[in-house]
């Protein structure tokens, strides 16, 4: 009887890892594929609503301070310690020029005022800050030039 017991086969105690790499392939895979769709919405700005006439501007160099602390230069992303250089040269550039600042509702008022603060340095003397014309307000404002 003892002979019938031993000569079964023992059982194979090892994990088998090859579902588990094929499932982490295929979610490596779908990850990659998704990623630049989630980065290529971050750049709209949503800018706040005011009752204004809509101004005639001179020519205008825009910065464009967007929520997760990123900042644009004419639609090219630049650090917060770049800006005041390449403002400055752009600014030498277009003297008659005005600076205008699009930040996001959900920006801070540090973040905005930080980049007026470096726009100043640069040298910008005509300094603004974009809004979205609210059509539906029956309130007229005047812009001071």
């Amino acid at each position: 009887m003892q002979s019938r017991l031993r000569s079964k086969t023992k059982l194979i105690a090892e994990i088998n890892t090859v579902p588990f790499t094929d499932v982490v392939l295929v979610l490596l895979v779908i990850f990659m594929v998704t990623t630049p769709f989630l980065f290529q919405g971050s750049f709209q700005i949503k800018l706040p609503k005011v009752a204004a006439p809509s101004p005639n501007l001179p020519e205008t160099i825009t910065i464009t301070v967007a929520p997760g602390d990123k900042v644009f230069l004419n639609g090219k992303e630049v650090s917060l310690d770049d800006l005041t250089g390449q403002l400055k040269t752009l600014v030498q550039q277009k003297p008659t020029a005005m600076v205008m600042i699009s930040a996001d509702k959900s920006v801070t008022h540090g973040d905005v005022t930080e980049v007026m603060s470096r726009a100043y340095v640069a040298g910008v003397t005509k300094l603004g800050i974009a809004v979205e014309i609210d059509s539906n307000s029956s309130a007229v404002s005047a812009i001071s030039k």
